[in-house]
């Protein structure tokens, strides 16, 4: 299995660009899932997004293992959720975004990405960023404007972590 295990993808955020052969009704083609290469079978899994938090996908369970390789080779990667810059300014409908603008990358069950702007809300007196919950699709052959961030985060029980593309 080592030997095969070298041939699968890392693990991480895909786009299915075919069905799971005998799972096509959990894992059609054209899909967001988490791909695990080391799961206590030994098998790869693939595990669909169960739902959405802060603009960010939870996968739970164990996943659907399967043995194609070639089912592997279909999937393609996404960067991952989190936030970023803007190396250049984007323009969409209804407005646009500066070069260097704090964005969060999130997706929909479909592995399109959206992003949201980083905001400080005048109105209320925390020191806070804020990300709404509505952002703007952007086509992934654009992603290459992202500049990956670390945002430190509260220490929890285990200890202080960075979030963002990591």
């Amino acid at each position: 299995m080592a030997a095969i295990k070298n041939l699968l993808p890392q693990c991480g955020l895909y786009r299915t660009t075919k069905p799971l052969p005998e799972h096509e009704a959990e894992v059609p083609a054209g899909i967001l899932i988490y791909f695990h290469n080391h799961s206590d079978s030994g098998l790869p899994v693939a595990v669909v997004p169960d739902h959405n938090i802060m603009n960010r996908w939870h996968f739970h369970g164990a996943g659907i293992p399967f043995r194609g390789l070639a089912w592997a080779d279909s999937l393609v990667k996404l960067p991952t959720e989190g936030f970023y810059s803007l190396r250049k300014e984007i323009e969409f409908d209804g407005g646009s975004w500066p070069k260097s603008t704090l964005v969060q990358l999130g997706y929909t069950k479909t592995g399109d990405p959206i992003l949201f702007i980083g905001q400080i809300r005048g109105a209320l007196e925390e020191n806070d960023l804020f990300f709404g919950d509505r952002g703007v699709g952007i086509a992934r052959e654009r992603l290459a404007i992202l500049e990956p961030l670390n945002v430190y985060a509260e220490p929890t029980q285990e200890g202080g972590h960075t979030t963002g593309t990591h």
